[in-house]
């Protein structure tokens, strides 16, 4: 019975720094700002009991023909996707990675301005310019044959870059220590950047004081 007890304790002891090893193994493609949240959170659910009074809820419907999506929301806006003519599509509207690109922004903008409102000292932001920003992927993710077997390189956007100007309402000096939470911050509450950086995609994205500039 001792015997038992022990080799039961063993196995659990050598389970739990596996799985240890594999969750800081898959952390270390992500940005050290986030890789302590994404640590902290490994075990929150948001189907829990607790989580679900602030579920937030996204309904789209979509109709596709060819490579064109027209798609409506219900808070009454709609928008389009369509892909190049060289990759067989006709051109008639955005990517569908440039939407997502554009959604990052979106969701970039607004969120900023939230954790601005709440940062100590209070940075009241006037507008942000976003200022060559690129995304990155390898298309054999995507276009590696044959059909039935899973490419071994990853499909998702791998890398975005460029720089965003960030512009004080009133034109006064943004501190660097402002700046780098209002970065680290964005980057965490942020939806869309929260789930870019948790598939493994690097934002390398300078902020900086567009007002010093001026």
């Amino acid at each position: 019975m001792k015997s038992n007890t022990a080799l039961i304790l063993l196995c659990m002891i050598s389970f739990t720094m596996v799985s240890s090893l594999l969750v800081r193994s898959s952390c270390r493609t992500v940005p050290s700002v986030t890789r302590r949240y994404m640590m902290t959170r490994i075990q929150t659910s948001l189907y829990s009991s607790s989580s679900l009074k602030y579920a937030k809820s996204y309904k789209l419907e979509g109709t596709g023909e060819g490579t064109k999506v027209e798609i409506t929301t219900n808070t009454g806006h709609s928008l389009a996707t369509d892909i190049p003519k060289p990759m067989g599509g006709k051109d008639t509207a955005p990517q569908p990675v440039e939407t997502l690109l554009a959604s990052w922004m979106g969701c970039t903008q607004a969120t900023a301005l939230f954790v601005g409102r709440h940062l100590p000292g209070r940075l009241s932001i006037g507008r942000m310019q976003f200022d060559n920003i690129e995304g990155f992927r390898d298309e054999r993710g995507a276009l590696q044959l044959p059909i039935d077997e899973t490419p071994e390189i990853p499909s998702r956007l791998q890398r975005i870059t460029g720089t965003i100007r960030v512009y004080e309402r009133k034109g006064n000096p943004i501190s660097a220590e402002q700046m780098e939470l209002l970065k680290e911050q964005t980057e965490i509450r942020c939806p869309v950047a929260n789930m870019m950086i948790a598939s493994g995609c690097a934002i390398d994205v300078e902020w900086v004081d567009g007002s010093a500039e001026e």
